[in-house]
């Protein structure tokens, strides 16, 4: 009972409900102290983010430990980029990540329409255009907003420095 508040429950979902992909080398891919020194952040840190369905790792072994490939270790450098550089909160980060994650969709369902010259396509491929505008359009104004904040923020801060400056001067 040790670190429980008592009568408390603790409530776990499943990250996924899709199924567990295998490692069909146990030993590719970075076991997850590994994953998580090189990264700079801890093991219960990789596992939180999984369990919020911001981060998974490309497979498990038979045994189920988690294996993370390049292309995991990339996705966990964007969200710490995005937590640490912007500021944003994991909710955000993780609608951020979600519209990126869509917009790579509609590229490449555009890609493979570029050279098909029909009036179905040609339709189709307005549509992911639509869609890509409007993705890349909801990215910009979330971080103009944040952007927003922080310009308040750093503007408060330099008036409180001037004030300080003010103050000094006054007192010789």
């Amino acid at each position: 009972m040790r670190g429980k508040t008592p009568g408390a429950t603790t409530i776990v979902e499943p990250a996924s409900t899709a199924p567990v992909p295998k490692c069909a080398d146990p030993d590719a891919g970075l076991r997850i102290g590994d994953a998580a020194a090189r990264a700079g952040v801890s093991a219960r840190t990789l596992r939180y983010y999984e369990q919020l369905g911001l981060l998974s790792p490309s497979g498990y072994t038979a045994g189920g430990e988690r294996r993370y490939a390049e292309s995991d270790l990339s996705k966990l450098g964007r969200i710490l980029e995005l937590r640490e550089v912007l500021g944003m909160n994991l909710e955000e980060i993780k609608e951020f990540l979600e519209s990126e994650t869509r917009l790579d969709e509609v590229r490449a369902a555009y890609r493979a329409k570029k050279d098909v010259r029909t009036r179905t396509a040609r339709t189709q491929q307005k549509e992911l255009l639509h869609e890509a505008l409007a993705l890349n359009e909801s990215l910009a104004e979330q971080l103009n907003a944040k952007l927003a904040r922080m310009d308040a923020f750093r503007a408060t801060l330099v008036g409180n420095a001037l004030r300080c400056r003010e103050l000094l001067a006054e007192l010789g």
